[in-house]
């Protein structure tokens, strides 16, 4: 199985007028392990759960794509994120973190079945959770270990962007967004932050937004454009894309030591930017199922 490490909570979305608000599953790492159960890969889902009544709708949520929910499990509220636009049209994040199951410690470990782990976000950022997160990913024991920092400005620390470039060499795939490339960057040309990366990371992934997504493994570089699609909001777009990477790697052998040639990187990257792509044209982080992927052509992409 995969085990996916992080936060899961509640989005809010704007409704059509003020004061209305419709309720989605959120969290970056929950959205990737909804994506994968979804995509019909095993996956266990640890990070703080509540017992209150969002925290059972989300762990219903998990059962119907057949993830695994380790917890912990906690009486405090489910954490929310207020979603809103910002002025270029992107999804733009409040978080209510604090006195909430986000803070819940005494996580449970990966599990003996995992091939591949994935973590990162806000989980990884803030305390308590960061510690529980980097002290799994420090007991990996050769496990492949995928990272998203999915920054988010203004909630995310600046101190860790320390901790982002000290413990670098730890990851096998390291997923980020142009954005969270510039924000961890610091200053740094973009150029130079990626030949850094490249130096210290197997395999790079970077999503570019509109102009789609680029993939380097070794001497390889690969630019894959974006699907075409009707885009009705981005929420849970770069979590769909995470997941479709890391379901063709589980397809594909990948969590094993297989080696990446140019062909294989393209395929990859085609894979989860299709998965994306079927996210954006609906509201809300809606992560397609195996058979929706199949419908659209995505054979090559699933087992």
């Amino acid at each position: 199985m995969i085990a996916v490490l992080g936060e899961a909570l509640v989005d809010l979305l704007p409704a059509g007028r003020p004061g209305l608000w419709r309720a989605r599953p959120g969290g970056s790492p929950a959205n990737v392990a909804l994506g994968l159960g979804r995509l019909e890969v095993p996956v266990r889902f640890v990070g703080g759960l509540s017992r209150d009544g969002w925290g059972r709708w989300i762990g219903e949520r998990f059962r119907e794509a057949g993830v695994e929910a380790a917890g912990p499990y906690s009486n405090d509220p489910t954490p929310l994120a207020r979603v809103e636009g910002d002025a270029r049209g992107e999804a733009a994040y409040r978080f209510y973190l604090r006195g909430t199951a986000f803070e819940a410690v005494g996580w449970p470990g990966p599990g003996d079945g995992a091939r591949a782990v994935h973590a990162g976000s806000l989980a990884a950022a803030l305390e308590p959770a960061a510690g529980e997160v980097w002290s799994a990913l420090e007991r990996g024991d050769g496990t492949f270990l995928s990272f998203d920092p999915n920054v988010r400005p203004g909630t995310t620390p600046p101190a860790f962007r320390e901790v982002f470039w000290e413990r670098l060499d730890r990851f096998d795939l390291l997923k980020l967004s142009a954005a969270d490339l510039d924000w961890l960057a610091a200053g740094m040309e973009r150029q130079e932050a990626l030949k850094r990366l490249r130096r210290r990371v197997p395999w790079l992934v970077l999503t570019l937004g509109a102009a789609g997504a680029a993939g380097f493994y070794g001497d390889h570089e690969v630019h894959a454009p974006p699907p075409p699609v009707r885009v009705v909001d981005t929420v849970g777009a770069g979590d769909a894309f995470t997941a479709g990477l890391l379901a063709w790697a589980w397809k594909e052998g990948v969590f094993t030591g297989r080696a990446l040639d140019r062909d294989a990187l393209e395929r990859a990257l085609n894979c989860a930017s299709l998965v994306a792509g079927l996210t954006l044209e609906r509201s809300g982080a809606g992560m397609p199922t195996r058979l929706q992927l199949l419908e659209e052509g995505g054979e090559a992409c699933v087992t």
